[in-house]
């Protein structure tokens, strides 16, 4: 060896050195990352590595581990408080007004001489133009409803479920019994829970079900005692293939409710648009497919086209088209910010709620059945929220001790 190339072996002992600790340091990074040293081997790459160097052992190609994806969306609060205790208790509230004070206004004279079919179209109107003054207020543009027609006609698909229900309920309620009737469309809010885990791919635990089973039971207990009084008339006798008719069409309309709900959450929760601009078009559908309906509907329409649109109107009519437009407004805020199994829960709450307040103001009178009904629900309430102990939990606990 000539003393020109032993000059350059301390270099190269250098850079040796040098590569030698860059090694030893990237493997150390690596034992830190995976916590074990058992990962060390040909496939170790640090950052620190440049892609292509010289380094014996690592993968260069190796991609380096990907962060964690960023945390789940914190819930909407109001003034420190989860929306969702303040849409639900609300709802529940509205909905068993709102019954009361209709039934309140049909008993007073003059007060039912309006097309029930314009109401419904009136309080449609109401929610579009109060959906019209939040944006507004909230500063977007109401444009954005139809900028996407594609979006737009989305919400065109619970219009068209919602207009689906009304009419099959209506020919189901003419055919069958109250009884049938009553506990066939209280199904709808076990149809929810089963298409919310289909479309939404939601998980529902035992309290959950056990607290939609439960409500259905309580609802239709209510139903079945107030309406066994009101069916002391004669009936019209039907045969086995119509009733079995009317159980199929009380059945689609249970379902095409709960898919409606379902398939409105999906809408709010999917694509970023806002609640008011759905529900604006939400509200746009169910004034044109209102119109079709009173098109449609000879008796009304021959109604409208001699007496006008707003006959029979009063101030108490314009009270419950507020209110019942408000309704609107908190069922999607419901679906916005709980579920449409909730949205069912709060209403199913608002017909014990209702029938409670009828006791003290028109002097119903509670029979053992709708009190036994009341406390059904409410137990179920309780359960589905978690906030009460299950009893198929405790029942299968029990069963576990005794086995062991």
């Amino acid at each position: 060896m000539t003393w020109e190339a032993c000059r350059y072996v301390p270099c190269a002992i250098c850079r040796f050195l040098l590569h030698l600790h860059v090694w030893r340091a990237a493997s150390s990074v690596s034992m830190s990352q995976h916590g074990t040293n058992q990962d060390l081997g040909p496939n170790l790459r640090s950052p620190s590595v440049p892609a292509g160097g010289p380094y014996v052992g690592i993968n260069v190609d190796e991609e380096p581990p990907k962060p964690a994806g960023p945390p789940p969306p914190a819930q909407a609060k109001c003034m420190g408080v989860d929306m969702r205790q303040i849409v639900l208790p609300l709802l529940t509230i509205q909905n068993a007004g709102a019954v009361l004070l209709m039934r309140g206004v049909r008993s007073l004279p003059g007060e039912s001489d309006f097309s029930t079919q314009t109401v419904v179209i009136m309080q449609e109107m109401f929610k579009m133009c109060a959906c019209v003054v939040l944006l507004v207020y909230t500063s977007e543009p109401i444009s954005n409803a139809w900028s996407s027609p594609h979006e737009a006609l989305k919400t065109g698909v619970p219009a068209l479920l919602y207009l689906f229900q009304n009419n099959v309920q209506y020919l189901a309620v003419s055919i069958l019994d109250v009884a049938t009737y009553t506990v066939s469309y209280q199904s709808k809010t076990v149809w929810t829970g089963l298409l919310s885990v289909v479309l939404l791919n939601r998980t529902l635990g035992l309290n959950k079900w056990t607290g939609i089973v439960l409500l259905v039971a309580g609802i239709s207990a209510v139903n079945l005692a107030g309406s066994s009084k009101s069916e002391s008339h004669a009936e019209r006798e039907y045969s086995a293939s119509e009733r079995l008719m009317g159980v199929v069409l009380i059945n689609a309309a249970a379902i095409a409710s709960a898919l409606a709900g379902v398939s409105f959450e999906k809408l709010l929760k999917g694509v970023s648009v806002s609640l008011w601009t759905r529900n604006m078009q939400l509200a746009f559908y169910s004034i044109f497919t209102g119109l079709i309906v009173l098109y449609t509907t000879t008796e009304q329409w021959n109604q409208v086209q001699e007496r006008g649109f707003f006959y029979g109107y009063t101030y108490m009519t314009w009270l419950c088209i507020s209110v019942n437009g408000f309704g609107g407004l908190l069922v999607g805020a419901t679906i916005k910010y709980a579920d449409a199994v909730s949205k069912d829960i709060s209403i199913g709450a608002s017909i014990v709620l209702s029938t409670l307040m009828s006791t003290v103001l028109f002097g119903y009178s509670l029979s053992g059945t709708v009190a036994v009904g009341v406390m059904i629900v409410i137990y179920s309430v309780f359960i589905y929220s978690g906030n009460a102990q299950n009893p198929l939990e405790c029942l299968c606990a029990r069963r576990m001790r005794s086995a062991g």
